[in-house]
């Protein structure tokens, strides 16, 4: 370098230093150094605002660096850090976002139902509609065998005025041959009277055939004056069995409420159902019963108290979703809120 521009070079730095040295350059000049470092702290921390929430997690380390570059670069530093934000808010739009796992809480099933059941009653019938290919009504009508009587006795009888012929001749085969497995138990068991039987035999098939006429109403097979006429037979075996004078039995106590409750003997019923509960019988199985006894007679305070008690019990999924509702659970729980999965 020429020693005269060298001169000259320091010369005009000394200058320079010389003029902030000045009481008043030098108060303008840590002004403006102030009012720099406020425009930095706030550039960086606008910056820092903008960043995306993942780029957030060590958040003195990044609002540091964003600092450096706006308060070591007057200019450039601060349209450094905006080309950042601006490149970084662009990349997370551009992302493609991920759902966030969520712990659920697993559903209680219904442990009252015996038999393992994949398809839902209404699920059943959509699949079983005229509008559905005779192939999947053929298939979804088999899968019936698998469902509990109560539930598939009323869709078959539905079925038995079907236009398809397969169809309408398979829902009363189903229907036919549940009717007939009844009916050859309940001949086995009156050809059992027939002979000479000990009291304690004697109880025990005037008590099953109580048992199997009350499933044909159960499973919805008599309707109509057959029904009524089943209820009776039924009534007058549990009245058989409770003649032979041998000690209560709360299971056949319990069908006799439920017989009386059916023919609308209500006053009958709960004083069975009562006995039965003396007698042993689980309040579960009991409760249900004395309390729609109540509904019928519009004494809702009594309905709500055996609703009450039957919370907390192992009790069958509709009649939880019953109690629930009466307890007013049904009001407190979220609607997403599914702790069962009843079966059908």
């Amino acid at each position: 370098m020429n020693p005269l521009h060298a001169a000259a070079s320091a010369g005009s730095t000394h200058h320079f230093l010389g003029s902030l040295l000045v009481p008043g350059n030098l108060s303008l000049f840590w002004l403006a150094l102030l009012a720099h470092l406020l425009l930095s702290v706030l550039a960086a921390s606008l910056a820092y605002l903008l960043q995306p929430r993942e780029y957030r997690s060590a958040p003195l380390a990044t609002w540091l660096l964003f600092f450096s570059f706006a308060f070591m670069l007057p200019l450039f530093g601060a349209l450094g850090v905006l080309l950042l934000v601006r490149s970084s808010l662009k990349q997370s739009q551009q992302r493609v976002g991920m759902a966030t796992p969520v712990s659920v809480e697993l559903p209680q099933y219904d442990v009252q139902t015996k038999e393992v059941n994949r398809s839902g009653q209404g699920a059943i019938r959509s699949r079983l509609d005229r509008g559905v290919p005779a192939a999947i009504r053929m298939q979804s009508l088999l899968t019936l065998q698998s469902v509990p009587n109560r539930v598939a006795n009323p869709i078959l009888e539905d079925l038995l005025g079907d236009s398809t012929d397969d169809v309408r001749l398979v829902a009363f085969g189903m229907l036919d041959a549940e009717e007939k497995k009844i009916s050859s138990h309940i001949q086995t068991e009156r050809d059992n009277l027939q002979r000479a039987l000990t009291p304690e035999q004697r109880f025990n098939c005037h008590k099953h055939l109580a048992e199997l006429h009350w499933e044909l109403i159960y499973g919805s097979l008599a309707q109509g004056e057959l029904r009524q006429h089943t209820l009776n037979v039924a009534l007058q075996q549990v009245q058989h069995a409770e003649a032979l004078g041998l000690a209560p039995n709360s299971g056949l106590t319990l069908l006799k409420g439920r017989i009386l409750l059916a023919l609308g003997q209500v006053d009958a019923a709960r004083e069975a159902l009562q006995h039965a509960q003396t007698l042993g019988q689980p309040l579960s199985s009991v409760l249900p019963y004395l309390a729609e006894i109540a509904f019928d007679r519009r004494e809702f305070a009594t309905v709500r108290q055996h609703m009450g008690q039957i919370d907390g019990m192992n009790i069958a999924a509709k009649t939880r979703a019953v109690a629930d509702f009466w307890s007013g659970r049904d009001l407190a729980a979220p609607n997403h809120d599914r702790r069962f999965l009843p079966h059908v």
